[in-house]
């Protein structure tokens, strides 16, 4: 497979990326998740401006119609710089489930999602097995005189706090369905959570008897477990793409480190064992590059192969930047185990990631079963 960029990729990473290093400074960042920053306005604003969130929406739908391995770019980029803003949660999972769902909702919304007029976020799981089933969704929503009645509480819940729609996995008999809620919705009950990774602050929602109605049900009950895995495997491949540009990151940090630091009279670039290190830095990069590019590059009609690069992507890339994240911390020292250090919010979004959406090992386990069929 041909890996090299186009000339419209090439000038869309060029352009995202003097944007966002113009405007970002990871000790600027430092002080925002100190101060608890639920959402860096200004880059938000950059972000929409520039029109990154309509980018792979097709025309038809008022998008511009570039492909998804376009706007997979961005997503690396954004992961090497890790803005507090929520292009993930809204522009790629929620704005998917949007596409993908009942022609009035789609209409209506996608619109204010698009140009970041709202954002809208997710609202899947309720405990760390990360499982969508019957037996992991306690949310229920139960049949009344005048529709439905939804109660229940959702995790991990990204930029809650600032999201005016969210989308709720939730039971109905011996099914499951996805209920569309703003944020204004009475007995919704939105509370801050404590985040690993603070550049993606997170949130717990509380449904309590809330009144639903059939025009809130995004999706066809007999589709809502097969939309949400298409959606989850393009997001999945966003995500290593993320993972790739926070990678890299660790590694431009590490080899710029060990070409300044002077230790025993000479650069600690000099020494074999931070030779070798930054060298297995590389090639693990280089490795998760390729798989994260296969997974977005794949085509979305077939969802055997969808699922399987998705999933290969998001256990080898999970797993490299937890790796290169480490090792960027091993080659800086001391300084790198320190708050006022950057090392340590690409070490927290590394472990963070890698639990999004699933685990590495459930992830395996996946392919496992597919590689079984």
């Amino acid at each position: 497979m041909q890996f090299t960029l186009s000339d419209i990729q090439n000038e869309i990473k060029e352009n995202s990326t003097k944007l966002l290093k113009e405007n970002i400074d990871l000790l600027d960042t430092i002080q925002k998740v100190d101060e608890n920053c639920r959402i860096d306005e200004n880059i938000w604003k950059l972000v929409l401006e520039q029109g990154w969130l309509a980018l792979d929406v097709p025309e038809s739908d008022g998008g511009l119609g570039f492909s998804l391995t376009d706007t997979a770019i961005l997503s690396e980029v954004l992961g090497y710089y890790m803005p507090i803003v929520p292009v993930f949660s809204s522009g790629v999972v929620f704005k998917n489930l949007i596409l993908n769902s009942k022609d009035d909702i789609k209409n209506s919304i996608l619109p204010e999602i698009i140009t970041g007029e709202k954002i809208g976020t997710f609202a899947i799981y309720e405990n760390d097995k990360y499982l969508v089933d019957e037996g992991n969704t306690h949310t229920n929503l139960v049949e009344s005189s005048d529709g439905y009645v939804l109660n229940g509480v959702k995790k991990y819940v990204m930029f809650g706090d600032v999201s005016d729609y969210f989308a709720v996995m939730a039971k109905h008999n011996e099914s499951l369905k996805m209920i569309l809620l703003s944020k204004d919705t009475k007995g919704l009950d939105v509370k801050e959570t404590t985040s690993l990774d603070q550049t993606r602050p997170m949130c717990e929602i509380s449904m309590s008897d809330i009144k639903i109605q059939e025009n809130d049900i995004m999706i066809e009950p007999s589709d809502t477990l097969d939309v949400w895995e298409k959606v989850k495997n393009i997001s999945l491949s966003f995500l290593a793409m993320e993972q790739v540009g926070g990678s890299q990151a660790c590694l431009d940090m590490s080899t710029s480190y060990a070409k300044e630091r002077i230790q025993f009279g000479r650069p600690i670039g000099s020494f074999q064992a931070i030779q070798h290190m930054c060298a297995n830095m590389l090639l693990q990069l280089e490795s998760a590059k390729s798989v994260a590019y296969s997974a977005v590059r794949t085509d979305l009609s077939d969802g055997l192969e969808m699922e399987m690069s998705s999933l290969i992507a998001k256990s080898y890339c999970s797993e490299v930047f937890n790796k290169l994240a480490g090792d960027n911390i091993q080659v800086h020292g001391g300084i790198g185990f320190t708050w006022e250090h950057p090392a340590h919010l690409y070490f927290k979004k590394a472990k963070s990631d890698s639990l999004l959406l699933g685990t590495p090992k459930l992830a395996r386990d996946r392919i496992a079963e597919l590689l079984s069929l």
